[in-house]
Order: C-alpha cells, then sequence, then structure tokens
C-alpha cells in the first residue's frame, strides 16, 4: 500500500482549530498593519493642517499688527492725539482682546483636559468590584 497517498477523510477537529487561529492570526495582523497606515496618513494630514495653521496664523498677526497702526493713525488724524496717547489706546484695547482670548482658551484646555470623567468612574467602579465581588 501507498501511505504518501491523501485520503479523502475529513480532517482532524484539532487541525481545523489550528487552522482557525492561525486565520485568526493572519487577519488580526492585517488589521494591525491598516490601523498603521491609517495612523501614519492621518498624521501626514495633521502635519499638513498644522503647517498651514502656522501660516495662517503668521499672516493674520502680520495683518494685525497692520490694523492697529491704522487705527492708531486713525485716532491721531481724527481726534487729534498725541502719538503716544493713540498707541497707548490701540495697545490697551488690543492687550485685553488678547486677555479675553486667553482666558477663553484656558478654560477650554481646562475642560478638556478632564478627559472622559464617566469612563474613569465607570473604570473605578469595575475596579473596585474587581477587588472585593460581593
Amino acid at each position: 500500500m501507498d501511505t504518501n497517498r491523501i485520503s479523502n477523510a475529513e480532517p482532524e477537529v484539532g487541525t481545523l482549530i489550528k487552522g482557525a487561529f492561525q486565520d485568526l492570526e493572519k487577519l488580526a495582523t492585517q488589521h494591525i498593519k491598516l490601523f498603521k497606515k491609517e495612523l501614519q496618513d492621518d498624521a501626514v494630514k495633521a502635519g499638513e493642517g498644522f503647517v498651514s495653521l502656522i501660516i495662517g496664523l503668521n499672516i493674520l498677526f502680520i495683518g494685525g499688527v497692520l490694523l492697529a497702526f491704522a487705527l492708531a493713525h486713525g485716532l491721531i488724524q481724527a481726534a487729534g492725539l498725541p502719538h503716544w496717547a493713540a498707541y497707548l489706546i490701540v495697545g490697551v484695547l488690543v492687550c485685553i482682546g488678547g486677555g479675553v482670548a486667553l482666558y477663553l482658551a484656558q478654560n477650554r484646555l481646562k475642560a478638556a483636559a478632564k478627559g472622559a470623567p464617566k469612563t474613569v468612574e465607570e473604570l473605578e467602579e469595575d475596579a473596585k468590584w474587581l477587588k472585593n465581588p460581593k
């Protein structure tokens, strides 16, 4: 008899389970590779967006400085104020606006820094339950 011949018998359960786990491992590996690729693509897009943001903020800053000069010169012409007084008024107004913007940003950052309080609370409850399941 030829013992090298492949039979038409059904494969053993162990072989099937081993094959299923190999397929799951392969699938998980493919998902991880896809996830890494998507993260890399998102990082590139975020970097490009950050560069655009920096350029836009610089242009906006220059425009704000020019508008402040224009406002100061307008006060000099319209109200006949001395140069120092016009620049002082405009400087105070700009500082007030910047202070309000920083205050609002601080409040928003504090709110964002709290993270996910409900999730943290649930995880703490789960940890207590695991320690004392009574």
